[in-house]
C-alpha cells in the first residue's frame, strides 16, 4: 500500500481526539500552503463524519461492533478503522456508502460552525425532552426510579 497523500488526524491539535469528541482544536493556518488548508478542511469534514458514526450512530444501531459495520458497508475492517480514526483519507464513495446505510442523518455531521452548534444544541434539547418524557411514563406506570449512584457500602 502506498503512502497516503496526507493523514487527516495530523491536522488536529490533539490527534487522539479525532472522531472521538464533537469539537476538537485544529492546527492554525500559519505556515500551511493552500493545498494543506484544503486538506485541513477535508480532515475537519471527515472528523465530523467519524464522530457521527462512532459516537452517535453505532451505539444506537444494530451494528454496534466495528466489524459488523465494516461488513454492512462492504469495507475491509482495517480500512474502516483507519478512516474513522483519521489515519487514512475518507473518499466521497465512502461517504456515499455510509449515507446508503445510515441515511440522511449523515448530512448534519458535515456541518460546522454556527450551523453545527445550532443543530447540536437542538439535538441535545430533543434528547433531554425525550428522557424527561420516558421518566414520566415510567413513573405513571409505577416503575421505581433507578438510583443515580450505587448505595453506599457498609
Amino acid at each position: 500500500m502506498s503512502n497516503p497523500r496526507y493523514v487527516p488526524r495530523e491536522f488536529a491539535l490533539y490527534p487522539l481526539e479525532f472522531g472521538r469528541k464533537p469539537l476538537i482544536e485544529w492546527r492554525g493556518e500559519d505556515g500551511l500552503t493552500t493545498r494543506e488548508l484544503a486538506q485541513r478542511d477535508a480532515a475537519h469534514l471527515q472528523h465530523g463524519v467519524a464522530y457521527g458514526v462512532t459516537q452517535l450512530y453505532m451505539p444506537r444501531s444494530e451494528t454496534r461492533q466495528m466489524t459488523s459495520l465494516a461488513e454492512a458497508l462492504d469495507f475491509p475492517y482495517a480500512r474502516l478503522q483507519k478512516m474513522l480514526s483519521g489515519h487514512s483519507v475518507m473518499q466521497l464513495e465512502d461517504l456515499g456508502r455510509l449515507r446508503q446505510l445510515i441515511g440522511d442523518s449523515v448530512d448534519p455531521w458535515l456541518l460546522r460552525g454556527r450551523h453545527a452548534a445550532l443543530l447540536t444544541e437542538g439535538r441535545a434539547a430533543m434528547d433531554r425532552e425525550a428522557a424527561r418524557e420516558r421518566r414520566e411514563r415510567l413513573m405513571r406506570a409505577g416503575v421505581p426510579r433507578r438510583p443515580s449512584s450505587p448505595p453506599p457500602m457498609r
